[in-house]
């Protein structure tokens, strides 16, 4: 990985070398020898020019489209989930959550507001449900809307739920909700009390479970972008996978995102070189709603040291196409 990434400035067009490690330190400061504009949008300026291709994860992809060209799945999503599933889950929290707006809990709303602005998308309904985990999901398929605990809401600060809201966002950007909504009412046994409504029994093949529960994790890769992207902040982005992972709510003053990333390239090492560990890594992903967080935050780590992170902030096309190390 190269130390330093050539960026041009938007303002001027003037070519400045900068220092990987210490840009991440704080993405506001590096600015340019020419002008002395700011070289990166951190700010929370839209990022207009951001297209989906920035944003998902080339695991992403490749377990989606072949999800996508499995038999039968298409026929899942249009028998069932197209005409049933928006208007269950809207019904549900609608009744047992409080719905965000202007005039109900605006600082949660204007949060919200913010982190759709900065991925130049429309804000979808926000629901906060009572429950003393933390967590966060885009739930729905033709109109999607995002949720969160109320524990997320505590126990992160306004940058930490500003980058789980642009998470969340996110996958609703890239059309994950539909496929994520499915995801969840599989893991949920929710697809079987359905297949004694709509018959849908002979669909439930065991294939397309684990074709879609494989992708569900890698989907996580590509929001963690988003999230990254929409704060611009590595240091909050990684503090919020800390307390996913067990970050104690009276003691995260004293959690370091530097030990948890050193943590996590350790983590990634012994996976990485171990056969046995990758197989039951992928059999306890299919129990979790959530890929681990040490993971996650090994792999938004990397991304945010490459050039087309940089490039983003920069509002500049990305010369190659993404190969994943």
């Amino acid at each position: 990985m190269s130390e330093s990434h050539t960026l041009t400035c938007r303002l001027c067009g003037g070519r400045n070398r900068i220092p990987v490690t210490r840009a991440l330190q704080d993405l506001s400061k590096p600015t340019c020898g020419r002008c002395s504009g700011r070289l990166l949008r951190v700010a929370g300026e839209p990022l207009t020019d951001l297209s989906n291709d920035d944003l998902a994860h080339p695991w992403d992809r490749d377990t989606l489209a072949a999800l996508r060209a499995m038999p039968k799945v298409d026929e899942l999503l249009s028998r069932v989930m197209a005409r049933t599933v928006d208007k269950v889950a809207h019904f549900r929290y609608l009744g047992g959550a409080v719905e965000v707006g202007s005039d109900q809990l605006p600082t949660l709303w204007n949060l919200h507001r913010a982190a759709a602005d900065r991925l130049a998308m429309p804000a979808t309904p926000l629901f906060v449900v009572q429950s003393p985990q933390i967590n966060a999901f885009a739930v729905g398929a033709g109109e999607p809307f995002v949720v969160l605990t109320s524990a997320t809401v505590d126990l992160l600060d306004d940058r930490g739920v500003q980058a789980v809201l642009g998470h969340e966002l996110t996958h609703v950007r890239l059309g994950h909700a539909l496929y994520r909504t499915l995801a969840r009412l599989m893991m949920s046994g929710g697809l079987r009390l359905l297949d004694r409504f709509f018959g849908i029994g002979a669909l439930l093949v065991k294939p397309v479970e684990v074709a879609l529960l494989r992708w569900y994790q890698m989907s996580e890769l590509s929001a963690d972008r988003g999230g990254l992207l929409t704060i611009a902040d590595l240091d909050a982005h990684v503090r919020v996978e800390m307390t996913l992972a067990g970050g104690p709510s009276r003691l995260l003053t004293e959690l370091s995102s530097e030990a948890f990333l050193a943590q996590a390239d350790r983590a990634e090492a012994l996976r990485s070189g171990d056969l046995m560990l990758q197989v039951t890594d992928l059999l306890d992903d299919s129990e979790r709603s959530h890929p681990l967080p040490v993971w996650r935050a090994h792999h938004v780590a990397k991304w945010a040291q490459t050039e087309g992170f940089f490039r983003i902030l920069a509002g500049q096309e990305r010369r190659l196409l993404e190969v994943d190390p």
